[in-house]
């Protein structure tokens, strides 16, 4: 027999952040839980308030099964001594929790051991949930959590009440002094009296608590505010998601409200009207029938909305009174260009053994001028240096400080505003920080994109200078995260540098560092996130394999597009035979004594060899431009053309003779070919072919 199982931990107002997180601890927890009690569960879904978690399980078995089995002891003569039970005896029997006297003995080969008949299981479901339910709440965590009046259970607000159901029966639940029962509350304004509940249904749940004033599913908590944003005339491409999901959490019954203010706060930059709204009243803007800015707002109040006019006018005093704070900073910001601000920047510090903000400023111009001559972009290194030069000079303004997320959009407006930039520089401060994230937008502009490479290629050089650099999975300045958002960058805005050469110019912005070794540990740090980034390209791995083996892989841009031609090729035959070459001279060689050095074509005995040296010379006279055009199908055809008179030298010739002087020369020349292609292009041996597929393909065509 099965019954639903209900459990609720009723808190005071919790986070919006920690919900989630929480519900899916407690279901995954429950889960394993039930798995090690051998209790059978189907249906576990977590649902939640800001005031309470809520499990529901929709069957759970009422009993363990009960298990019989024979358990192996120690052997006799270890087990008894003098006729008298040995600790090893005892040990056993209080292990398997059967008495001395009731254990066997029985022969196994030519040895006697003891052995017990064991019961497990068995147990009430309902005798064993309250241990496991109270093991589970202590083990939910959270970014940030406190004892709440001496309690042994930290959690991230005090724990108010609690509701344990089987069915219809309580199951005694208790925690820190506080015990289960069957009553919850409701909204905590508009439903004053207790709810009781008489069984483990959900939906009955549901139902009480929406009488309650409590919607119970934070999905529908979204899509009514989502409808009542609409119905207050909010425009549905506007509308901020992740805030609709912060306001769900953040109330149990939600009402949009709507608001105004004094049509003269507009002056402010959107960006600012837009943060100052979010961040500190959780409200969205309004705007007129042609998307501009109106002086209003939408709030998500945790109301019924029965004293409406109250509720707008208590919203309206502080989000006023939010805005002429962000006016006055706004006024006085522009009393100083971005100019004089980088002067102040002496006093902020970046990170403690790398400088100020002024050293880091000026250590990105720099950097910046030398990528743009790097690329081919000098056109760009002008206001690429000027735009890195003021990037960070609105860390000194007033806004910032009270927006830090603003850093970098208030130096584009200030910059453009107050400082009358040229476009370019002014949108190139903003877009020095994309991408923030894995999934953020790239900077536009190819002035953005070089002081945004600039800029992070600092920070992971400085950082790994300095011995902040990643190890294993510890990275606490996020240096993947920004070597990723380089490599991105360069291959958007086809920035063609070597990446030696990059960390060598961000390197000698720091004379003291270990120019090899830091030099070598950001390559390694930035090799792992190009891996990563041809993988999410879609890349196959050995095709990656193939062409991160060459020591030209560090000019990322082409060796992305070199990439994606290969995978565009597979299919074809003469890249297989191309492949063919580096595989065949790969695999006789690897394993071959001899001494390296130059080829001597007038030690060739066999007409063979000479047909293939000679192949291989006409494919090294044309192969540099094509690999200077990213010719990568040209490339693949001129070693198809060294494939087929190397395979009749495999049939024709042997490699490894006796006589030292031709089989050195031999191997020198395979050895010399794989070699070449591999520095100059890919390990095309490390492709991966279906012997099967192929097979079937060729017979297709015939």
């Amino acid at each position: 027999m099965a019954k639903p199982f209900l459990f609720e931990v009723g808190v005071e107002e919790m986070p919006a952040g920690y919900l989630a997180p929480y519900a899916e601890q407690l279901a995954s927890l429950f889960a394993d839980e039930m798995k090690k009690a051998n209790i059978v569960v189907k249906g576990i879904t977590t649902w939640y308030t800001p005031r309470r978690l809520v499990l529901h399980c929709a069957r759970v078995a009422e009993q363990q099964p009960v298990i019989e089995e024979e358990v192996k002891g120690p052997p006799c003569d270890v087990a008894f001594a003098n006729g008298q039970a040995t600790r090893a005896a005892t040990a056993f029997a209080d292990k398997t929790g059967v008495a001395l006297e009731a254990l066997e003995r029985r022969a196994v080969g030519d040895k006697e051991y003891l052995y017990a008949n064991v019961t497990r299981g068995g147990a009430r479901t309902i005798e064993l949930l309250p241990g496991v339910m109270a093991g589970i709440v202590r083990r939910l965590k959270a970014p940030k959590t406190m004892r709440w009046a001496d309690a042994p259970t930290v959690f991230a607000r005090p724990i108010r009440w609690l509701v344990a159901l089987l069915g219809k029966e309580l199951v005694p639940v208790e925690l820190d002094g506080l015990r289960a029962g069957m009553q919850t509350r409701g909204h905590r304004f508009l439903a004053t009296r207790p709810v009781r509940v008489t069984s483990a249904s959900l939906t009955t749940l549901t139902k009480k608590l929406r009488k309650a004033y409590v919607v119970l599913d934070v999905r529908e908590r979204e899509q009514q505010i989502l409808q009542q944003l609409a119905a207050h005339g909010a425009h549905d491409e506007k509308i901020d998601r992740g805030l609709v999901r912060v306001c769900a959490n953040l109330v149990e019954w939600p009402s949009v409200v709507r608001g105004s203010f004094d049509p003269a706060l507009l002056e402010l930059p959107e960006p600012v009207l837009i943060t100052a709204l979010k961040k500190h009243q959780k409200s969205f803007c309004v705007y007129d029938e042609q998307g501009a800015l109106a002086a209003g707002f939408l709030s998500v109040a945790n109301n019924d909305l029965a004293d409406e006019p109250r509720i707008r006018a208590g919203y309206e005093r502080v989000i006023t009174a939010r805005l002429a704070d962000a006016k006055f900073f706004w006024d006085e910001d522009r009393q100083t260009t971005l100019t004089a601000r980088v002067e102040r920047l002496r006093t902020v510090v970046f990170q403690e053994k790398l400088g100020t903000y002024f050293d880091k400023t000026q250590r990105v111009a720099a950097l910046a001028r030398a990528l743009a001559a790097m690329s081919g972009r000098d056109a760009l290194a002008d206001a690429a240096a000027r735009a890195a030069f003021l990037s960070r000079a609105d860390l000194t303004t007033a806004m910032v400080y009270e927006f830090p997320e603003l850093q970098g959009v208030m130096g584009r407006i200030y910059a453009k505003v107050v400082d009358g930039e040229p476009a370019d520089v002014a949108d190139a401060i903003e877009e020095m920080y994309q991408p923030r994230g894995a999934d953020d937008a790239l900077p536009a502009s190819g002035v953005g994109a070089l002081v945004s490479v600039a800029d992070k290629l600092d920070t992971i050089v400085g950082c790994c200078a300095v011995g902040l650099g990643p190890t294993g999975s510890a990275d606490p300045y996020a240096l993947r995260r920004q070597a990723l958002g380089v490599l991105r960058i360069l291959v958007a805005h086809d920035l063609r540098l070597t990446l030696g050469a990059a960390v060598g110019a961000a390197l000698a912005q720091y004379p003291a560092a270990d120019a090899a070794g830091v030099g070598a540990h950001v390559l390694q740090v930035l090799r792992g996130r190009f891996e990563t980034v041809l993988k999410d390209a879609g890349v196959r791995y050995d095709v990656s394999a193939a062409v991160m083996a060459s020591p030209a892989w560090e000019a990322v841009t082409q060796t992305y597009h070199k990439a994606q031609a290969l995978m565009a090729l597979l299919p074809a035959d003469e890249f297989r035979q191309a492949c063919t070459v580096l595989e065949r001279c790969e695999n006789i060689t690897r394993a071959a004594e001899f001494t390296p050095g130059a080829v001597d074509p007038a030690a060739f005995v066999d007409a063979l060899e000479t047909q293939v040296w000679q192949a291989w010379t006409r494919t090294c006279e044309l192969l540099p431009a094509a690999l200077q055009r990213d010719d990568v199908r040209g490339v693949v055809g001129l070693l198809a053309e060294v494939a087929a008179p190397l395979h009749a030298y495999f049939e024709g010739v042997r490699v490894n003779v006796e006589e030292d002087v031709t089989r050195t020369n031999r191997l020198r020349m395979l050895r010399a070919i794989r070699d070449a292609l591999v520095a100059q292009f890919a390990d095309l041996g490390a492709v991966v072919f279906d012997q099967t597929a192929d097979a079937a393909a060729r017979a297709t065509k015939k």
